[in-house]
């Protein structure tokens, strides 16, 4: 999930994308979405949304095949459904409930320097990838190949959000 914040021009507050727009679906306004988010009530009728930038209501979901199709309010027909194609769903960051201890939103991770229990710099987290059994982040190193580190007990030792720093341990393989 790529949900790293973007500035919101009016307030000064951060945003987080919850959804992508693909195309019109139907001749009523309706856009097809890829949902960004885990969590269903984000895009659930009523929800208050950013559009493109702009505040809108969701007025109507369908789930052909189980993929979202969203009516936002203001927007009638094919022609105005297709201006927002490529165009980012977002919420305030603020509208993020609080997580447990020890577990981290996507966009929080992103961006970190990853440096290993002895101090060397490995490079700086790129994505976190969601598995069945646990997430694995993408860590991006300068001139060499991305790393993936499980985020398991033994090999993620700490994430320290206000240092900007993840502090792993590097078992033997794992940089190879």
């Amino acid at each position: 999930m790529t949900d790293q914040p973007d500035p919101a021009p009016e307030t000064g507050a951060e945003r987080v994308a919850v959804g992508r727009i693909n195309a019109p679906w139907g001749v009523r306004g309706h856009v097809k979405v890829t949902a960004l988010t885990s969590n269903p009530e984000r895009l659930a009728v009523g929800s208050r949304v950013f559009v493109a930038g702009e505040p809108r209501t969701i007025r109507d979901v369908k789930r052909p095949r189980g993929f979202p199709c969203i009516l936002f309010e203001g927007i009638t027909g094919t022609d105005a459904a297709n201006r927002l194609r490529g165009a980012l769903i977002e919420i305030d960051e603020a509208d993020l409930p609080e997580l447990p201890e020890d577990v981290y939103y996507v966009h929080d991770l992103v961006g970190l320097r990853v440096v290993t229990s002895t101090g060397d710099e490995i490079g700086t987290l790129e994505d976190v990838l969601e598995t069945g059994s646990n997430d694995v982040y993408v860590v991006r190193r300068p001139g060499q190949k991305d790393v993936l580190v499980p985020a398991i007990d033994g090999v993620l030792l700490e994430v320290d959000l206000e240092g900007g720093v993840v502090t792993i341990e590097a078992v033997p393989g794992l940089l190879d």
